[in-house]
């Protein structure tokens, strides 16, 4: 375990609310993830201005969007343009870029979900198999249409320390986010002082699926370090090699406005939303929809990534 001494003495953000992805086709991913992982819409509407301002993402205002699967652990798909054109440098594969990476979902039978899953059009990216680091979790990883990944993970067999959520149903709920990140320390730092998670991991390990994205050497290993989160939720954090292409934007600027990466919101994960206990101090009330009123607070990881809490 690895503590977080600079952390302030506040409750611990979490669980993880839903995650936000991007897709140039919102009928083909809603029948994909209905069919693939059973998640279900439970709400839907349109971007009101005043979010997407909040976003920094004026060009999301009007977008169709519908969460899917619950108000804890569930998926937003937000509709965005798709881009005429792509840099000759942009990465056409997910996990391949910087920026929230993939979404984990705690399940069971695992074997039956990934079948499932790849059935419904999700594509293969690592077929269920034990951890290395922990042989009493098995996961496998799919491409998500529409752009992005996710992880399927059984985890009711672990008996460690982490506090993590077990699955009561085939497909539960989301439960871990994994940030591909280009420095670790600086996002990791930011997370923990800001008392979203406790640091409770640091590890280096073989992870099959990165070797094939990123092109990895067979002997390569990935550094991975988790934040625990209440709920039974964790943020991992990868660090990818330098020169990695990002999708976020640096701080200041939006989603994929640096050099090499496209503008505005693209397809794939964009945005994690959290609960928070402790109060947000730059927060602000948002009437729209799924926010309803609640007090919300947006800001930026060290890399850019969006992260977003919302008072419990």
């Amino acid at each position: 375990m690895h503590d977080s001494p600079m952390r302030p003495h506040t409750p611990l953000a979490g669980p993880i609310l839903w995650v936000t992805l991007a897709t140039a086709d919102l009928e083909q991913a809603l029948a994909a993830w209905q069919a693939g992982l059973n998640l279900r819409p439970v709400a839907e509407g349109r971007i009101e201005e005043e979010i997407a301002d909040s976003y920094a993402a004026p060009e999301i205002c009007g977008a169709r969007w519908v969460l899917l699967g619950g108000r804890v652990g569930g998926v937003r798909l937000i509709e965005v343009k798709q881009p005429a054109a792509e840099p000759a440098n942009w990465p056409d594969k997910p996990l391949a870029s910087l920026g929230w990476a993939a979404v984990e979902f705690s399940v069971a039978d695992l074997d039956s979900v990934f079948e499932q899953a790849v059935a419904a059009g999700f594509r293969p990216l690592g077929y269920p198999a034990a951890l290395g680091s922990n042989a009493a979790i098995r996961a496998g990883q799919v491409a998500v249409p529409g752009g992005g990944a996710a992880y399927l993970t059984d985890i009711r067999a672990y008996q460690g320390t982490l506090n993590l959520y077990p699955a009561s149903q085939p497909v539960d709920r989301a439960f871990i986010a994994v940030l591909a990140s280009a420095d670790l320390e600086a996002d990791r730092a930011w997370l923990a002082t800001e008392g979203v998670g406790d640091i409770v991991t640091d590890r280096e390990v073989k992870v099959p699926v990165l070797q094939k994205t990123l092109q990895l050497a067979d002997d390569q290993m990935v550094r991975i370090s988790s934040l625990q989160l209440a709920g039974g939720c964790l943020i991992e954090v990868d660090a990818y090699p330098a020169g990695t292409v990002s999708r976020t934007g640096q701080p200041g600027s939006i989603p994929g406005s640096i050099p090499g990466s496209m503008p505005g919101w693209v397809p794939g994960l964009m945005m994690v939303t959290l609960a928070s206990q402790a109060p947000l101090a730059k927060g602000r009330h948002c009437a729209a929809p799924p926010y309803d009123g609640r007090l919300t607070q947006i800001d930026r990881l060290p890399s850019g990534a969006l992260i977003e809490r919302v008072a419990a």
